[in-house]
């Protein structure tokens, strides 16, 4: 369920944002000029409407900074089928 862009912002969620610009910045989807502009408005915003202003334009998930498939080799049980599994 989307929020409400009305409701009042945390401090928390300033930061999220602030971390997201940060990321962008990184990949180069901003210019240090465009983080500034939004880093001011991210810890001026009042509502979350306003921080998701700051994030409408950039694209919410990276596709480049996935877990690759190495990940999945390591998390517990995988590969194993559940029949499969000797009793502890």
């Amino acid at each position: 369920m989307p929020s409400d862009p009305k409701l009042r912002a945390s401090d928390a969620d300033r930061e999220r944002t602030v971390t997201l610009l940060g990321k962008h910045l990184a990949a180069g989807r901003l210019t240090d000029e465009e983080f500034q502009e939004r880093l001011d408005a991210a810890y001026a915003a009042k509502t979350l409407g306003q921080l998701d202003e700051l994030l409408a334009d950039l694209p919410a998930i990276d596709l480049y900074d996935l877990p690759d498939a190495t990940m999945r080799r390591n998390w517990p049980g995988y590969g194993q089928l559940p029949w499969s599994r000797r009793p502890s």
